[in-house]
């Protein structure tokens, strides 16, 4: 079984990846194509595990495009280190009411690879199905195995292209991506989440007087931070020079605010050495509610930004390394 955490960081990882529920593919397709070809199978299928289902970006021969997870033949492959194969689905006891075994027309034979992200993750499924019981050859296994490497990275390549590269973090395009899709979950599952916006303070200071490689250091130390003090469905983006935007998954307001200040904390903590000397970051930041309790939106991301903005201007005015609520 896959730990609470690897269920969040799999969500987080496929929301970065900007794939669900998204159009078909020639890259994705190509690849079921080859694997249904290549293995002489009737259906291949490239599978997303969501939180509760699997989702086909590709499929082939077969007309359904999800599944529940518990109806799913692709969780058992989730438990294997390797390939996971069902040689006869009418032999294993763990299919006697599965409705993929037992339906028409029956599938008697599953093979699949976990596709794994690079932290390790699995996030989905490579698999090939027949109607027919029998077993995969060495050469077909591989075959699998390869096809499986060639949809995981084209995966990553998605990411890449969301992600600032001096940081880390998210850049602006993921956190409209990102901010939409929770929008849509508060409203669906019934829970907050808040959004704050943070700056770090006097950085063309940093700039000026210890080079642009520290200002670069102060950078990847602020996100690197961000990573080891906060939650793993929290998220930051690096949306300006010094500017950073995060969503707190599940926090409302008062929770959210609580949070960016324990992160302010640790962040005005350690010194930062350079070459040239040592100094001191702090940060200063506003946090609004984008949604209550109830799932239901405060505003729209333009509109909240603009309000967290003049709540950051106010944090500053007030002497900075400080994080105000946004109201």
């Amino acid at each position: 079984m896959q730990s609470k955490t690897d269920s969040v960081l799999r969500g987080q990882i496929l929301r970065s990846m900007n794939v669900l529920d998204t159009s078909p593919e020639e890259m994705f397709d190509r690849i079921t194509r080859i694997a249904s070809a290549a293995l002489n199978a009737p259906i291949a299928i490239v599978s997303l595990q969501d939180e509760e289902r699997y989702w086909f970006k590709s499929v082939r021969g077969m007309d359904q495009t999800e599944t529940s997870i518990e109806a799913s033949l692709c969780q058992f492959s989730h438990e294997e280190p390797d390939i996971f194969e069902i040689r006869d689905t009418w032999e294993d006891p763990r299919l006697t009411e599965n409705p993929f075994a037992h339906g028409k027309p029956a599938v008697r034979f599953y093979a699949g690879v976990p596709l794994v992200a690079v932290e390790g993750v699995r996030i989905g499924t490579l698999c090939v199905l027949d109607h027919e019981q029998r077993a995969l050859t060495p050469a077909h296994k591989q075959i699998l195995r390869d096809l499986a490497a060639m949809a995981a990275h084209e995966l990553e390549l998605r990411r890449l292209a969301c992600t600032d590269a001096l940081t880390g973090a998210w850049n602006r395009r993921m956190l409209e991506v990102v901010a939409t899709s929770e929008f849509h979950r508060a409203e669906r599952v019934k829970c907050p989440f808040s959004l704050a916006v943070l700056d770090i303070d006097h950085f063309k200071r940093v700039n000026d007087r210890f080079g642009h490689e520290a200002g670069n250091d102060a950078l990847f130390g602020f996100a690197e931070t961000f990573r080891e003090v906060m939650r793993t469905e929290d998220w930051l983006f690096r949306i300006g020079g010094e500017e950073f935007a995060a969503l707190l998954i599940g926090a409302d307001g008062k929770a959210a605010t609580e949070a960016m200040d324990r992160f302010r904390r640790a962040i005005a903590g350690p010194d930062f050495a350079v070459s040239e000397g040592r100094f001191r970051m702090t940060a200063s930041g506003a946090v609004i509610e984008a949604a209550n309790a109830e799932g239901i939106a405060a505003a729209d991301l333009p509109q909240l930004l603009e309000r967290a903005d003049k709540g950051l201007y106010q944090a500053k005015r007030q002497g900075r390394n400080r994080i105000v609520q946004v109201a």
